[in-house]
This record gives structure tokens, C-alpha cells and sequence, in this order.
């Protein structure tokens, strides 16, 4: 073969291996897709039951939204479980919880979770818990919230793909872990110690969303 025939056909086989790699490339990262979880809304009578445990025993609790509407300025969703009733923001941050129409504990400013969640998003948030009582507890925490990973979670209500948050208080050490899925606007597990509901964990067992 004479010399230009042999420099066209190594050009041609350069040209090749580079449009071959290009394109592997290419299908690698359009494969690779970013999962993101939008805030959620909460209609009334959405609901989750969930099969706990801890150190006294198993037990069932079903959190029902009641309806939406201002907590101390804050548009806000009422949630009922067992005998006590919640208030949620909108971004799902904790409020207050009541026992009647007593408020025993309240956070302010709410933790509000940081949307749209995903895989690596880390946050923090300082506030002050609200314990009533003679005299009425306050206690200043500050919560250190990572989304560690996106996972397929199996629940006695079926196998749900949710992304694993975890959160630490840096004060007391309490801490908690919550799966929490899309697909029904919630968490499927949860896992908590250190706080003043002692060490417990929770899955789902049924759901009705709306």
C-alpha cells in the first residue's frame, strides 16, 4: 500500500475510535438521571398507617390530614395521630403538636425540609423548642439534615423507591432517620433515638392519598 493510502487509512481508524468512544460516552451520561422529589401537597384525609416498635412493645398509628390552615401565621396543615393533633408547614416542617387544644410543644421557627430533595443535599436550621409546663421549657437546638441516598425500601404496604434523610441535633444528639417516597407524599420508614419520644421505628403499612 503506498504511503498516502496508508496515512489515510490511519486517519480513518483514528477517526473511528474517537467517534466510537464519543458515542459510549454519550450513552453513559444520558443514562445517568438525577432523581429529584418536588414538595408534596397534602389534601384532606390523606393518611398513612404505620407498624411501630420500641422498647415497650409494637404498636399501630395512623396520622390523618384534618385540613389546612394558619398555625401562629403559618399557612400549615392539621394532622391527627392517635390522641394528639400536629401542625405542619407547607414544606412539611414541624410546628407544633397539641393534646387537646393545648399546645405542648411547638418549634420556632419550624424545620422546614429544604425542596426538592435530592441525593448529596445537606442543610441546617437553628430554632427553639417550646415545652409547656411550670415554668414553660425552651431549649435552643440546631438540626444538621443530609440526604444521604435514593433506595429501594420494602414496608409491610409493598417496596417503594425513597430517598434516605437523616437528621442530627447537635445539642441534645437526638437524631432521626425518615425514608420518604413520592409516590405517597410521605415517609415509609422512620427511625428515631435520643429524643423525647424515646428510640423507635416505624414503616408503613397502608396509605390512602388523594
Amino acid at each position: 500500500m503506498r504511503p498516502s493510502l496508508l496515512h489515510r487509512a490511519a486517519a480513518l481508524a483514528t477517526l473511528l475510535l474517537v467517534l466510537t468512544a464519543g458515542g459510549c460516552a454519550t450513552g453513559t451520561g444520558a443514562s445517568r438521571t438525577v432523581q429529584l422529589a418536588e414538595r408534596p401537597t397534602w389534601e384532606p384525609n390523606d393518611a398513612w398507617t404505620y407498624a411501630g416498635r420500641r422498647a415497650s412493645g409494637p404498636y399501630t398509628i395512623t396520622r390523618k390530614v384534618l385540613r389546612e390552615g394558619l398555625f401562629e401565621g403559618y399557612p400549615a396543615y392539621e394532622v391527627e395521630a392517635g390522641d394528639a393533633h400536629y401542625w405542619f408547614t407547607k414544606r412539611l416542617g414541624y410546628l407544633a403538636r397539641l393534646n387537646g387544644d393545648k399546645v405542648v410543644r411547638r418549634a420556632i421557627p419550624p424545620e422546614d425540609f429544604q425542596w426538592p430533595l435530592q441525593v448529596g443535599k445537606q442543610w441546617s436550621s437553628t430554632f427553639t423548642w417550646t415545652d409547656a409546663g411550670e415554668p414553660e421549657r425552651r431549649t435552643i437546638a440546631t438540626g444538621i439534615w443530609v440526604v444521604e441516598g435514593y433506595e429501594d425500601v420494602k414496608t409491610p404496604a409493598g417496596t417503594f423507591k425513597a430517598f434516605k434523610i437523616s437528621r442530627r441535633e447537635m445539642q441534645s444528639g437526638a437524631w432521626q432517620e425518615f425514608w420518604y417516597s413520592p409516590a405517597v407524599k410521605s415517609w415509609v420508614k422512620i427511625r428515631a433515638g435520643g429524643g423525647p419520644d424515646g428510640d423507635f421505628e416505624e414503616e408503613l403499612s397502608a396509605y390512602s392519598t388523594h
